[in-house]
């Protein structure tokens, strides 16, 4: 993934959505990307989510963002560390670690909240999601690695 793969679907003012349970391994994945881009300043709204993104669905739709990224662990079929950008459609069906279904819920109530929101979700492949472990090499090499391409494609 590059930063052109990310800069070609933004508009306007973005948001990203880190989701995730930092308890469980490689899903913690969204919630250490929002910690790493905090600390690089990035021009975006940033929220940690946890596992529960539809308690945040007032805030995040009064930044007035025109583009949500969510970013989160998803059974992708890869190896692990392995990221894909994923769209509206393809989200519904993709096998998001452990919150499924408040996703599709998450969702429909964003887009509900504004007309025209553009979202889509940037996935990693998780090598475990067992409780208590922490990220795994290759899921932080890819925390870095996105957190460099938001960086860029927000520049």
């Amino acid at each position: 993934m590059r930063s052109s793969d990310i800069r070609e679907r933004l508009k306007g003012v973005v948001t990203i959505i880190g989701i995730g349970n930092i308890m469980r391994g490689d899903d913690g994945f969204g919630p250490k990307l929002i910690e790493s881009l905090k600390k690089k300043k990035t021009k975006a709204n940033l929220f940690d989510c946890g596992t529960v993104p539809e308690n945040y669905i007032f805030p995040i739709l009064a930044t007035s963002c025109d583009t949500v990224i969510l970013v989160d662990a998803a059974d992708l079929k890869t190896e692990a560390g392995s990221m894909k950008a994923l769209s509206l459609s393809e989200l519904s069906g993709a096998n998001l670690s452990t919150h499924n279904a408040s996703i599709r819920l998450f969702t429909d109530l964003l887009m509900t909240g504004k007309d025209g929101l553009n979202i889509f979700a940037v996935a990693v492949q998780p090598k475990s999601i067992a409780f208590g472990e922490s990220l795994s090499p290759a899921v932080l090499d890819s925390v870095d690695k996105l957190t460099d391409i938001f960086v860029e494609a927000l520049a």
